[in-house]
């Protein structure tokens, strides 16, 4: 990701989609993911309820996504508390 701008967007993205999801199952856990940004490719965002396949993917925070609060009361927890700790920044 080129810009905070950028991982701003992946992560609403990703909470949008985690809306439907955690719609469906309120009871399943979702926590945010991370790439790392290195010489081979850009970081990115991942919310799931397990760790990705692959294995460079890194837990984000471990406080799930809260299911009592809405798409951005979650982005603005995660934006002021975790985005910007995140090595995903090219």
């Amino acid at each position: 990701m080129k810009s905070l701008a950028e991982a701003e967007t992946a992560l609403k993205n990703e909470l949008r989609q985690w809306c439907n999801k955690q719609g469906n199952d309120l009871h399943t856990a979702y926590y945010l993911y991370f790439l790392p940004t290195t010489a081979e490719h850009d970081g990115r965002l991942l919310i799931a309820t397990d760790p990705p396949a692959n294995s460079n993917y890194q837990l984000a925070c471990t406080q799930r996504i809260s299911p009592g609060s809405t798409v951005e009361q979650n982005f603005n927890f995660l934006r002021l508390n975790v985005l910007r700790q995140l090595p995903i920044l090219t």
